[in-house]
């Protein structure tokens, strides 16, 4: 008999990519969690055996549920806005880094968060939830080449944007090591 299908350990591995993922499409990290959950929820109760194979419908889920969620949630701050009432305005990072990262993860999310919606779009699909061009096509609807024209468009964006701060980035030296030791490196001395 096969093993039942491991629900815990499933949403312990998709959930982070999803709800960086969800985080584009709405106004806070809080948001984007109970997008998460209502996707796996209503994953489960479509596919209660599970199925690796149907882990782009929960992005699609995923996507569905966030876009419904910002249209009712611009409707609410309409409404609100009528009635004099104010609103809070939650700034939360998108990313949530190791303290040592802060830096890191402020700069990236500002540059990814200049990139037009349906190239951050992408982005956030390709890389952060490891779905194929085609994958992402059908999820959003466009073509495989609208797709990987939104891709490189938002790619080459984000490297004249992040371009010169690469090696800070990285954690890569931009000058050569000095060689501090009385005889030369391995690579001189073998020739």
């Amino acid at each position: 008999m096969e093993p039942a299908f491991d629900w815990k350990r499933t949403f312990e591995q998709i959930a982070p990519q999803l709800v960086l993922y969800a985080r584009q499409l709405v106004d806070s990290k809080a948001d984007a969690e109970d997008v998460v959950q209502l996707a796996f929820v209503r994953w489960w109760r479509r596919f209660p055996d599970g199925d690796h194979n149907h882990i782009p419908l929960l992005y699609a889920a995923v996507r569905t549920i966030a876009l419904d969620q910002r249209r009712s949630d611009h409707r609410r701050v309409n409404r609100e806005a009528k009635s004099d009432l104010v609103v809070a305005d939650e700034n939360a990072p998108t990313f949530d880094p190791l303290p040592e990262q802060k830096e890191t993860a402020a700069i990236v999310e500002q540059a990814l968060q200049a990139l037009p919606e349906d190239q951050r779009e992408v982005v956030t699909l390709k890389l952060w939830g490891d779905l194929t061009f085609n994958e992402i096509a059908a999820l959003t609807g466009s073509s495989i080449n609208t797709i990987a024209g939104r891709y490189r468009y938002a790619i080459q964006a984000l490297h004249r944007r992040l371009g010169h701060l690469r090696a800070d980035l990285l954690g890569e030296s931009t000058s050569p090591a000095i060689n501090i030791l009385p005889f030369s490196p391995p690579t001189e001395a073998i020739s």
